[in-house]
């Protein structure tokens, strides 16, 4: 996965804290958020040449050292839109161990029920897309990247976003509130998520994988959350599609994350100037795959190995 995640390392921003929780899995060796969260001066940082969204509050040239490293200028030439669909192919994802609520948690099950979601002809939902190994800087579109909740669900169980972007969080239930926050990240209060209300803001200060969950009793409730050192990505929805404008043009790699089983497929393609389809396959064994089966394995192997191995008491 260094493909995802892995950035430089830089002074201003110290080491990376991981997610916490059950099912947050360590995936970088970035630098942690200060305890603070509160931005961070670098003495003499150079001026970032161009836009630089910042939704986070952190001064633009520390963002720009991880997001711009070399301080070009946003790329101007041909650009190329990929697009495309992911499938999975395979066995059926298995169902979680998940309750859900009856009545106010409609969207919940369809959601969370199994392991990944799958619509129509296999298309997969979830699925983080990225192109990578382009040459040029590509900015991100705007200070925030956005996702929804309703029915005890957020909108998409993956989100990616480009460092220095927030995230906001509206709600879009007529009833229910939720307390949603980036679990890895510092926080200072508890934020309420009401009923059509404002968005709720959220920050994550440092590159990597956080988690998006809800201070409120619903432990399914939650979705991956990746702050990635590049702009050009995107997240599949039900239909399996994804969109990524603004492309340089040239040879680059097409890469489909899904979190829930931790597989990785990618191409290797050279893009023209407009459209460009990629599509994306992959596949799900449910004796290899399945994150449970994996678990149960490896608990098993340990068992036996100590089982076989000579009493440490017995040694001389």
């Amino acid at each position: 996965m260094s493909w995802l995640l892995v950035v430089p390392c830089v002074a201003a921003l110290g080491c990376q804290n991981q997610p916490t929780g059950a099912d947050a899995k360590p995936t970088t060796t970035q630098a942690a958020a200060p305890g603070s969260g509160a931005p961070q001066a670098s003495a003499a940082a150079p001026a970032p040449k161009g836009p630089i969204p910042n939704g986070i509050g952190r001064p633009d040239a520390d963002i720009a050292k991880v997001v711009n490293p070399k301080g070009e200028a946003p790329y101007a030439g041909p650009k190329a839109t990929v697009r495309g669909t992911v499938r999975i192919k395979g066995d059926a994802p298995p169902a979680t161990s998940f309750s859900f609520p009856a009545g106010k948690c409609g969207e919940a099950a369809a959601t969370y029920g199994k392991l990944f979601r799958v619509g129509l002809e296999g298309a997969a939902a979830d699925v983080l897309v990225a192109v990578t190994g382009y040459s040029g800087f590509v900015p991100a579109r705007e200070e925030a990247a956005k996702i929804t909740i309703h029915g005890c669900a957020f909108g998409r169980r993956t989100m990616a976003l480009t460092y220095g972007q927030r995230i906001e969080v509206a709600n879009i239930d007529k009833i229910e509130s939720y307390m949603p926050y980036v679990d890895g990240a510092p926080k200072k209060a508890v934020l309420v998520a009401v009923p059509g209300g404002a968005p709720v803001k959220l920050y994550a200060f440092e590159p990597g994988h956080y988690m998006l969950r809800d201070e409120l009793p619903n432990p399914f409730l939650t979705a991956d959350v990746y702050v990635l050192a590049y702009a050009t990505h995107a997240v599949t929805g039900l239909d399996g599609q994804y969109e990524i404008p603004g492309v340089p043009v040239g040879e680059v790699r097409v890469s489909a994350f899904l979190p829930s089983i931790d597989k990785v497929v990618e191409q290797r393609v050279t893009l023209k100037e407009g459209d460009n389809t990629i599509d994306l396959n992959l596949e799900f064994d449910a004796k290899k795959d399945d994150p449970e089966v994996k678990k149960k394995a490896a608990a098993e192997k340990k068992a036996t190995d100590e089982k076989g191995s000579p009493d440490k008491g017995e040694k001389k």
